[in-house]
């Protein structure tokens, strides 16, 4: 009988122990990715936001009409503008947001951090080796517009691709919009599996002119540029301040 015990406690406190260990060597469904680091009208989800909460992959992030949210992710930063929303990831590099309205502004340090945005099926990907300061609005699903204040951004949609170089800024038309059934990573290796593609309508001719965007071409250069990037906090100060939390 006491063997027969002995028995059942060892085996339960073995289970117990390998229970323990699979469950710390488990990661989190949702690891935490950042912090904010100020918020005006702010919210993660339903719940609106404040200085030091974290940010944690998959959250969706938005802002009010006057709103604006700096998140931190290590050495980035991002700041969605107001009256936007955005899905923001983990990612090997750093992160990966997924635009849904709106604007954000990026930093990026010029190592090996770096932050991916994509806009329906625009894709836009900082010049990993200098440090970036860049703005990417989607005026409508059809229409994003890309500007670089400082460093350079490789901007991809379908099977073309454009370097944006220091102070231009182009508006980049999509090939789609999308409709999601379910929102998870644009790395995810099933990401397209999610959503549905719309194609977006041809540019039409106005006042009997043609397209604006050149032929064969989804880059239409902007000649007039962008005065600057107005942030609700200088997030531009962000790659030059040495006490960066």
């Amino acid at each position: 009988m006491r063997t027969a015990r002995f028995l059942t406690v060892a085996a339960f406190l073995v289970f117990s122990c390998a229970s323990v260990s699979a469950q710390a060597q488990t990661p989190p469904a949702n690891p935490a990715l950042g912090l904010v680091a100020k918020s005006v009208s702010g919210h993660i989800g339903d719940a609106a936001v404040s200085e030091g909460d974290t940010v944690y992959s998959g959250d969706y992030l938005s802002t009010e009409g006057a709103g604006s949210l700096l998140v931190r992710v290590g050495a980035l930063s991002l700041e969605l503008q107001a009256s936007s929303a955005a899905h923001i990831y983990r990612a090997p590099y750093g992160a990966v947001v997924e635009l849904n309205r709106g604007a954000v502004v990026y930093t990026t340090p010029g190592n090996q951090e770096n932050i991916v945005i994509v806009a329906s099926d625009v894709r836009v990907t900082p010049v990993l080796a200098l440090a970036d300061l860049g703005r990417v609005s989607m005026d409508n699903p059809c229409e994003i517009t890309v500007y670089s204040q400082r460093g350079q951004v490789n901007v991809q949609v379908g099977s073309e691709s454009h370097l944006i170089e220091e102070t231009k800024a182009y508006r980049v038309r999509a090939i789609s919009e999308l409709s999601y059934r379910k929102y998870l990573s644009p790395d995810a290796s099933d990401y397209h599996d999610y959503h549905e593609h719309r194609p977006c309508a041809p540019v039409e001719m106005v006042k009997g002119k043609p397209p604006l965007y050149p032929s064969q071409s989804h880059f239409m250069y902007l000649a007039a540029g962008v005065a600057g990037i107005a942030t609700a906090w200088g997030v531009d100060r962000a790659l030059e301040s040495p006490d960066r939390p």
